[in-house]
Order: C-alpha cells, then sequence, then structure tokens
C-alpha cells in the first residue's frame, strides 16, 4: 500500500475520520491497529519481522534501566544490538555477505558455486531498524528513560506514514507527540495537506515523469550520446523529488492528525559544500550517522592516538576523516546490499575528506583572488560545484554494476542521441517550473501570505493544484525509490 494508492486514499480516509471521532485515551490503539493493518498489508509475515524485535528491544531497554552493573549493562546493549538489527542483516544482507565472501574464496580455489538464499524481501526494514537502535542507545547512555507503555513503544516505531521510508523521528521527542492532545485544528490541516500534494506533486508528476527517460538510458546507453548527460541530471531530480517527494507525504500525513515530524528535507541541491548537502539531505538519517556513527568512531580515534599530531597531522583531524570516511562508507552499505552503494558512500567520503584538507588553501585563494568581494558568484559557484559533485556520485548509486556505471561514462558524447529530444525539452522545462515553484514556495512571505488567504481563496488553490496534478500526473505507478532500501 502506497502513498499514491487509491487503497491508501480510503484506508487514510478512515484513519483520519475514525481518529478525531475517538476519545484521545483510545486513539493511541486505533493508530496501532492501522498501521499494523497498513504493514500487514503487503505481506503479513513481515509483521511478525517487525514485532519480535520491538518487543525484544522494549524489554532490554527495561532492563537497561534497572541494571547497574557495567557487564551486564554492555551485555544487555549487545543483545540489544543483535535483536534491532538481526532482521535488518538476514533479510538485506545475508545474500550479499555470502556472494562477497564466496567471490574472495574463489580467487584461491576453484568449485565455489554461490546459490541465493530464498530470502523475503522485507519493506521499511532499514527505516525502523534505525529507530529501535536509536532509541536502546539514548537509553543505554542515560539521555532518556525507557518508555513503559509497550503501546506506545510500538506505535512509535510502527507509525504507518514513516514506516516505509521515514523520516526517522528520536523515540523521545516522537512519542512525547503520539501522547500530546491533538484536536481537531483546521489550519494545521490545512497546511499538512498542501504539504501532502507538494510531496505528491513531486512524485507523479516530477519524479515518475522523469523515470521514463532516465529508466531508457541506464538501460540501453549504446547510442544515446549526449542524452547520457541529461539522463544522469534528471536522474539527480529524479531520487530527490521520489524521496523528498515522499517524505513531504509522510510529514504532512502526521500533521494531519496532529503530529510533528521532522524535516528531511532542506533544498540540498542548493548547498554550497558537501557537509551542507548532508545536513539538508534525508536530515533524519544525516543526523543518526552523525549521534551514532561519526561522533563515537571520531572520538575513539582521537582517545587512541593520544597525542597532540600524529604523523604531523592533528589529531582532531584523523578523528574527523577516520569518523567521516568510515560513517560514508557505512552509510553507503545502509543504503542497498552491493558494492555500487558502498563505492557511492566512499566517493562521499572522499569528497569529505578532501574538503576538510583543503579548506584552508581554498580559503587564502578565493582571497587572493578577490572572490569573497563577490558574494553572490562565491556563493553560486559553490552552489554549482557541490551539485556537479553529488550528481557524478549519483551515477554509481543508480547503475547496477561497477561495469554498468563505466559503460554509461564511456558512451557520453557531445552527439546527441537518435531520439529523446522532446522528452528533454519537456523535462527541462518542468524542472525550471519546478525548481521555481520549490523556491516561491519556501519563501517565508509566499509562506505568510497563504496563511493570510482567506479559506474561499486556498480552497480554489488547493483545488486548481489537484486538477494540475491529474493532468500533468503520468499515468503509471511506480514505487518509490527508497522503498528498496
Amino acid at each position: 500500500m502506497t502513498f499514491t494508492s487509491q487503497v491508501f486514499l480510503l484506508f487514510f480516509a478512515v484513519v483520519f475520520t475514525v481518529h478525531f471521532l475517538l476519545p484521545h485515551r483510545l486513539r493511541w490503539v486505533f493508530l496501532l491497529a492501522a498501521s499494523l493493518y497498513f504493514y500487514a498489508y503487503r505481506d503479513p509475515w513481515n509483521l511478525a519481522l517487525l514485532l519480535v524485535p520491538t518487543l525484544a528491544v522494549y524489554l532490554i531497554a527495561r532492563a537497561l534501566e534497572a541494571s547497574v552493573s557495567v557487564r551486564s549493562r554492555r551485555l544487555l546493549l549487545a543483545t540489544g544490538l543483535t535483536a534491532g538489527l538481526s532482521v535488518l542483516l538476514i533479510f538485506k544482507y545475508a545474500n550479499f555477505a555470502t556472494k562477497s565472501f564466496l567471490s574472495l574464496v574463489s580467487l584461491f580455489t576453484t568449485g565455489t558455486e554461490f546459490t541465493p538464499l530464498k530470502i523475503a524481501y522485507v519493506v521499511g526494514v532499514s527505516f525502523y531498524s534505525f529507530k529501535l537502535i536509536s532509541y536502546l542507545l539514548e537509553v543505554y547512555h542515560r539521555r532518556m528513560q525507557p518508555e513503559r507503555h509497550l503501546g506506545y513503544f510500538t506505535l512509535y516505531v510502527a507509525f504507518f506514514p514513516q514506516l516505509l521510508a521515514g523520516p526517522i523521528d528520536r523515540a523521545a521527542a516522537f512519542i512525547r507527540e503520539l501522547k500530546s492532545r491533538s484536536s481537531f485544528d483546521l489550519e494545521r490541516i490545512s497546511a499538512g495537506f498542501q504539504q501532502v500534494l507538494w510531496g505528491l506533486f513531486k512524485k507523479v508528476v516530477i519524479a515518475d515523469r522523469l523515470a521514463l527517460f532516465v529508466n531508457e538510458v541506464f538501460s540501453e546507453p549504446d547510442g544515446q550520446g549526449l542524452n547520457l548527460v541529461f539522463g544522469l541530471y534528471f536522474y539527480a531530480f529524479q531520487i530527490y523529488c521520489d524521496f523528498s517527494g515522499y517524505s513531504d507525504m509522510a510529514v504532512g500525513i502526521s500533521r494531519m492528525l496532529g503530529y510533528r515530524s521532522m524535516l528531511n528535507f532542506n533544498r540540498p541541491y542548493f548547498s554550497r559544500s558537501l557537509s551542507e548537502f548532508w545536513n539538508r539531505w534525508h536530515i533524519s538519517l544525516s543526523t543518526w550517522l552523525r549521534d551514532y556513527l561519526f561522533l563515537p568512531i571520531a572520538y575513539a580515534t582521537v582517545r587512541r592516538i593520544r597525542k597532540d599530531r600524529f604523523l604531523g597531522i592533528k589529531v582532531e583531524a584523523w578523528g574527523y576523516c577516520v569518523g567521516i570516511f568510515i560513517t560514508m562508507l557505512l552509510g553507503g552499505l545502509w543504503h542497498g546490499a552491493a558494492w555500487t552503494f558502498v563505492g557511492w558512500g566512499t566517493l562521499h567520503g572522499i569528497y569529505l575528506v578532501a574538503g576538510y584538507a583543503t579548506r584552508k588553501p581554498r580559503r587564502r585563494l578565493r582571497k587572493a583572488i578577490g572572490l569573497n568581494r563577490l558574494q553572490p558568484l562565491r556563493d553560486g559557484l559553490q552552489v554549482v560545484t557541490t551539485f556537479h559533485l553529488v550528481t557524478f556520485a549519483w551515477l554509481f548509486f543508480r547503475a547496477e554494476s561497477f561495469t554498468a556505471a563505466f559503460r554509461y561514462l564511456g558512451r557520453i558524447s557531445l552527439l546527441p542521441g537518435e531520439s529523446g529530444a522532446g522528452h528533454i525539452l519537456f523535462n527541462s522545462v518542468l524542472l525550471l517550473l519546478f525548481l521555481s515553484l520549490e523556491i516561491l514556495f519556501n519563501a517565508p512571505k509566499c509562506a505568510s501570505r497563504i496563511r493570510r488567504m482567506p479559506a474561499w481563496a486556498r480552497a480554489v488553490m488547493i483545488a486548481a493544484w489537484i486538477c494540475l496534478i491529474l493532468i500533468l500526473a503520468v499515468d503509471q505507478s511506480n514505487e518509490f525509490i527508497y522503498f528498496q532500501f
């Protein structure tokens, strides 16, 4: 059941209506039942894979609260991490790990052949596993008290707008939201509905239309020439509109029900550096990786060196570079069980380490050529450079293998493709419209003016926007890209 399906439209209409008709004390029960039904709709077996680790982490967190022994707390943490990650490791990475190991063994011996295990794909496992792990670590470090109410904790993990592809909200803040008394607020519901429509526009008008061209050039790059350049640019916007569109819809749906979910995207392609890009792209994952991977690894690296410098490099630099490189490599692997994702993450790690290492020379260069006095030009060049570095890295994210990625690069030329000029022109105009609207809608004055509009004018605007979506939407159903992660 996806947000763009007719089944979900009926499902949410029922959930929305019943939710506000019920008294507050019963709403969590109904939302939990609706969330579990939502997840079981595709495959009821997935429900057990969600509930078993959720119950295990809940019980272990309660045991952590009562435990005072360092040894027993570490044992409980290890057990909880195993429980929280078990479904993710088995159902997402078992075949990948086995195949990689046998490929390594085949370098030294013969007769090793990989037979994939018959493991079903579990949708949303990466997202709810990270919720469980962050909650467990927060309790272990005593940054929050364990949630005593099993129902609210399960609802936090299984909350249907976030279940399949995030955002990965933190437990303390979101459980507090779930327990808060939400009234039927027309202003909030209207704002949430507008956010849902904006996300729907991104998905079915922009992302799905770009996919028609992108899928064609990636599936057969031979003879495409310049189309391959446009294909890579279009994919950068396809994945952004697909994933941020889902996030907008998830946040908007939560908002309509009376719950605040964290912002997950903040116009990342307007970033002036790679580090800023990761502060604005998939923010819930970026902050998760920062808090639970990068900072512990960086601090552990600094503690191990125990000197001000090592090989002439400051210890703080070692901490940053080691931490960010390992974090991005593992972040790439989180996105998919394939070496191309590891390569994509590694490339971003190289970008960030290189940016950190060259920050002082670049600052001196900007000052020497007088670029600091031309701030709009400087900012524009930084945005363009960052966007192109990110777009190049998307090639390895999209390609099915490194061979396919390098084949794609090798087929690029300045010669026009045999066909597709009409698609390129239409998609380019559509992207210009989209970028203009995104800048407009994010302008504080525009948001303020929309809020001050009379109810009838806002209703007309929403109706016109729905008509625009129906006219421009692609007549096919594509799942959201991040469902596979």
